[in-house]
């Protein structure tokens, strides 16, 4: 719910935009299938007082050091892209995460954010629980019991020890893990990944009664081949992490990829079969109704010519029902 003070004169002139940028249409695509964006939900995270300077929350994203080099990804964003591409131009395999760097930036947010007033701290990856850069920043939080910390996570890496005790102090946890599939669909997209992996860790951290104050929501990225087996996804959280431990409820947040798996590349066949699979209330259904002509495939053709091989993959074998309407 955003703020009563903030909600109505925001919300009107928010609702006037007619001239919608690329990356801000993003949001607009989003609202639209009648899910929260960050450009509304975002209202929410400042404070209450819009004349006040105080920062109530944070958002760090300090490395891109990953164990996945997803599909819809790319070096820019995955140290394990970066090698990918090294060596598929045979280049040598070089990436440094440079900790002296890091901590520098620390340290300038450190002082220059009042950290003993936040209340909301989301962690960006690569992946965040690939290193400790999360706990170096987590160290100068003075006021842990009345902070929300928020990880985006490919949910492969198991909280260690020091992660889990460190999280005992705040207040909530928000464990976001990215999926886009299950099984194979998972395997094909979030490669090196196995789902059997990811499902068991999500499964063990809502049974570790250590952990009682962690929250978890599914975040699935949209592409034009795995939207038509969202109902897979929405399925599995139902049937075994409809909530956490305690009886919160799994938010499943929906949001469009973009890029060489843009949704916008969706051919009419495919489209035409979600249609007809989904009613016309449900997110993926308005996601698509309004998609303009599909755009062209040359990219995505040759990414998956040379990555599939590489990989002995196939998305063929990941999305069986789609190779007819390709």
């Amino acid at each position: 719910m955003l703020s009563p003070d903030l909600s109505k004169d925001r919300l009107e002139k928010f609702n006037t935009i007619t001239d919608w940028t690329p990356e801000c249409n993003r949001c607009h695509v989003l609202e639209q299938a009648g899910h929260p964006s960050l450009r509304l939900s975002g209202i929410d995270w400042i404070a209450d007082n819009e004349a006040s300077s105080d920062p109530v929350s944070v958002d760090i994203h300090l490395d891109n050091e990953c164990n996945a080099a997803c599909v819809i990804c790319d070096k820019d964003s995955s140290s394990l892209w970066l090698k990918e591409n090294q060596k598929l131009n045979n280049q040598p395999v070089k990436f440094y995460s440079d900790k002296t760097i890091i901590d520098q930036s620390i340290n300038e947010i450190v002082k220059t954010v009042s950290l003993d007033k936040i209340k909301y701290i989301k962690f960006f990856g690569g992946e965040p629980l690939f290193t400790d850069t999360h706990l170096r920043f987590l160290e100068h939080v003075s006021n842990p019991g009345q902070v929300t910390l928020h990880y985006t996570t490919n949910g492969s890496i198991y909280p260690n020890d020091e992660t889990l005790a460190m999280w005992r102090n705040f207040k909530t946890v928000i464990f976001a893990a990215s999926i886009d599939g299950i099984e194979q669909q998972f395997d094909y997209i979030r490669w090196p990944l196995p789902w059997h992996k990811v499902s068991d860790n999500l499964l063990r951290i809502k049974h570790n009664p250590d952990i009682w104050n962690v929250m978890f929501r599914i975040e699935f990225t949209v592409n034009f081949l795995n939207a038509y087996y969202f109902d897979r996804v929405a399925t599995w959280v139902s049937e075994n992490l409809a909530t956490n431990s305690s009886g919160d409820k799994t938010e499943i947040n929906l949001h469009p990829c973009w890029g060489i798996w843009d949704i916008n590349k969706m051919s009419p066949g495919i489209k035409n079969l979600i249609l007809t699979k989904y009613p016309d209330t449900h997110a993926i259904y308005k996601m698509v109704n309004n998609m303009p002509q599909p755009l062209t495939l040359h990219e995505w053709q040759d990414f998956v010519t040379t990555w599939d091989a590489r990989r002995n993959n196939s998305w063929k074998t990941a999305f069986p029902d789609l190779v007819d309407l390709i």
